[in-house]
């Protein structure tokens, strides 16, 4: 069972296939090679942008540990299933994060013999939700491990973990993954078919949590869609109220229709810069050809993108943010034609 964290708002989503991403990451080499070698560290700390695959992986690792190396499928499906007893995932409540009673319940099981294996995993998710309290809590046990215990931590936002906690662990750096295995996935784990696959394996980019949102989103192509329509089609300020008006009625997920947009100027800048085997979207080559913006004009909307979504997260004026934003795109498009 995985659950999904979105904004401190949790969604359950069921046992899903993974296709075997694990013995294709740089994640297992690491970690069997580490088993081979007897240098198993007490704590790893997986960083990444995708918060299901942290997971995965953390889990993987786990079966990789309790076995030595030597898979067992029994012990693999008592670990998916959550019911080793040697393999403990925190936090407990996944809306909260984890919280100082969480980590007194981690210190005190640390120092109980494992039951099952040789070795005791905690898995703790999401460690940038929980509170400085808990992780200077936890840090206490990191720097004095017992020799029986062993920590999988995962992020996927490594500047609100403590300094202290990094310098603990081992830290691997998870790169996102590549198109094709983002389209296995997604074909494994959704009804979405192949004519419709190369749209949400682009918006995926390479994101597993982002597809798992976007596959069961209706109004996903909706919003596509109005963003192509908005970089392509917007040719003056008389057409900035409705453009305007189409972008706001998606004010609660206005942050998902930025990212779309920005994708959108970074595939036409591809085009424009004769890059077209970089191009996200090559359904649209014909429409990214035909756009009157320019490359220079293009870098700037690019930028302003990523203004509009840094004043988001100061809790500017949505509206005040969306008009200034199609306003400067506007400019930046007549002022380098």
């Amino acid at each position: 069972m995985y659950y999904l964290v979105i904004k401190y708002k949790c969604v359950k989503i069921l046992t899903m296939d993974f296709c075997n991403l694990y013995t294709k990451s740089v994640v297992k080499d690491i970690i069997n090679t580490d088993i081979k070698e007897n240098m198993l560290n007490h704590a790893y700390l997986l960083c990444g942008q995708d918060q299901i695959y942290l997971e995965y992986l953390a889990k993987e690792i786990a079966k990789d540990v309790i076995s030595a190396g030597n898979r067992d499928s029994i012990v693999d499906q008592k670990i998916d299933k959550g019911i080793h007893s040697d393999v403990l995932m925190y936090p407990i409540d996944v809306k909260k994060g984890l919280v100082v009673d969480d980590v007194n319940e981690i210190v005190e099981k640390a120092y109980v013999y494992p039951l099952e294996a040789n070795k005791k995993v905690f898995i703790i998710n999401n460690i940038d939700l929980s509170t400085t309290q808990a992780q200077n809590k936890l840090l206490k046990t990191l720097e004095e491990p017992p020799l029986t215990s062993m920590f999988v931590i995962t992020t996927t936002n490594a500047g609100n973990v403590l300094n202290t906690i990094k310098s603990r662990a081992k830290t691997i750096n998870v790169p996102l993954l590549d198109d094709n295995s983002v389209e296995d996935f997604i074909l494994k784990n959704s009804s979405i078919r192949a004519k419709n696959m190369s749209t949400y394996v682009v918006s995926s980019q390479g994101n597993l949590t982002k597809a798992i949102k976007i596959a069961g989103d209706d109004d996903f192509a909706k919003i596509k869609q109005l963003c192509f329509d908005t970089i392509i089609n917007l040719k003056d300020s008389g057409e900035i109220l409705r453009y305007s008006s189409k972008l706001l009625s998606y004010k609660d997920r206005i942050n998902e229709v930025l990212d779309e947009l920005s994708l959108v100027v970074l595939d036409v800048l591809y085009v424009k810069s004769g890059l077209e085997e970089k191009v996200y979207d090559k359904e649209k080559l014909n429409d990214y050809r035909n756009s009157t913006f320019s490359v220079k004009a293009l870098k700037y909307t690019y930028t302003k993108i990523l203004d509009a979504l840094n004043k988001l997260n100061c809790n500017c004026n949505v509206n005040v943010v969306i008009d200034g934003l199609l306003i400067a795109m506007l400019e930046g498009k007549h002022k380098w034609k």
